[in-house]
């Protein structure tokens, strides 16, 4: 029963340390994005196509490190030393983010420190995903990664209101302290709860297809795209929906703490059932995942029309669906496809992410202003309409291929 697999799990020696390094490291980021277009506006003074160019720049950094540390860590890095680099990179680039206030230099640091510390997301789970296959093989896998991020998805529920009331006490610079706090932390964590492991020799040659996009995989290159898609829309969402309540609905800062920490509370549960059903087979994932990306397009749609901030509360319901699937199901579903490589496998997970963030980052500062606030969640919804049509014409074929 996938009941008792879930209590074996759990009950792994090490899995419950990791899901404490998984939660703080989802608190890292759940303090300060929210509240990161709010505070390039309005405290640092960037203009909406300012503020799309820092993130681009952050983004498009953060994207070859990754890429650059894919290539090596599943052969040569160790991964509890590449997590522990990353996560003193984020100690050291949120105590100066904490202090700086030239947009140049806040560049410079967020495309140096703050780049390398996001290769903690791709390396934890790839770390996770090795350490399941030792211990209990890989048939719990989709169901432990649902585990894994609804524990994530927990950090989202306290972040956001906490990091809310923070703001209101001690200023900007008082979430970029706490935050470098949570990376001292997680450092702590990645020391006491990550083993180390030594890379052994590969037993054959290891033909490159192309780690950071999948080339040599059509279909898992079509899917990459089309996440990246779904990644652009979440991205130009979490930009314009802090300014979307605070300046046209007249909503405060906790008002938009409330808004991100409702979808995550749903996210759990969804987490752990939709990995429940994409462990009976590829089909049942492959339909989780198009419910996924039909719910981002009603969602998107829904909020165009909101015409008040409370009504923006019960639509993170919908949210909270499309999120679950994105950041749940199709993790393990790319590590299958690359069973060899996790790391490269997560950081092209991790990669279409990041380029779906780029093209959000581009869209908001090109669009922001001219578009309108409606006009960006139209353009959100139509993302996710492309990106379920790509998954329409393309998952049926991949399902074949795979099985």
């Amino acid at each position: 029963m996938r009941l008792t697999g879930g209590r074996r799990v759990l009950l792994q020696p090490s899995f419950l340390g990791l899901l404490a390094t998984n939660f703080v490291l989802g608190l890292t980021s759940a303090f300060i994005l929210p509240f990161v277009s709010l505070w390039a506006t309005r405290d640092i003074g960037m203009s909406s196509f300012g503020l799309g160019v820092f993130m681009t720049l952050n983004g498009l950094a953060a994207i070859g490190v990754s890429t650059w540390i894919a290539r090596g860590s599943d052969s040569h890095f160790s991964r509890r030393a590449l997590l522990m680099l990353g996560a003193a990179a984020g100690v050291l680039g949120n105590l100066a983010y904490a202090h700086v206030r030239n947009a140049y230099a806040l560049t410079l640091i967020g495309s140096t420190l703050l780049a390398l510390a996001t290769i903690n997301f791709a390396q934890l789970f790839a770390h996770v995903r090795e350490e399941l296959g030792r211990e209990s093989g890989d048939a719990d896998v989709p169901f432990s990664m649902g585990v894994l991020r609804a524990c994530y998805a927990l950090a989202w529920t306290v972040g956001p209101p906490s990091s809310a009331l923070i703001l209101g006490r001690f200023g900007y610079p008082g979430i970029f302290l706490a935050t470098a706090a949570l990376y001292l932390i997680f450092l702590g964590c990645v020391h006491r709860f990550v083993k180390r492991r030594p890379r052994a020799a590969p037993s054959e040659p290891r033909v490159q297809t192309g780690p950071s996009w999948g080339l040599g995989q059509p279909w898992l290159l079509a899917h990459a795209v089309a996440f990246a898609l779904m990644f652009a829309a979440f991205t130009l969402k979490g930009l314009n929906l802090p300014l979307f309540l605070t300046e046209q609905l007249g909503g405060t800062e906790r008002g938009v703490g409330a808004a991100f920490a409702i979808s995550p509370v749903f996210e759990m549960a969804f987490m752990l059932w939709f990995g429940h059903i994409a462990a009976k087979g590829r089909r049942q994932e492959r339909g989780v995942i198009l419910l996924g990306a039909l719910a981002a397009v009603v969602y998107f749609a829904a909020l165009s029309c909101v015409e008040a901030a409370w009504q923006v509360y019960p639509l993170q319901v919908l949210n909270a669906v499309a999120v679950a699937v994105t950041t749940s199901v199709a993790i393990p579903f790319f590590q299958d496809l690359m069973p060899r490589q996790p790391g490269a496998a997560t950081s092209l997970y991790s990669n279409a992410l990041r380029v779906g963030s780029l093209v959000g980052f581009i869209s908001f500062g090109a669009l922001a202003g001219s578009s309108g606030h409606t006009g960006l969640f139209l353009l959100c919804s139509g993302l996710s309409a492309v990106t379920l049509g790509i998954l329409l014409v393309a998952g049926s074929r991949s399902t074949r291929a795979f099985e």
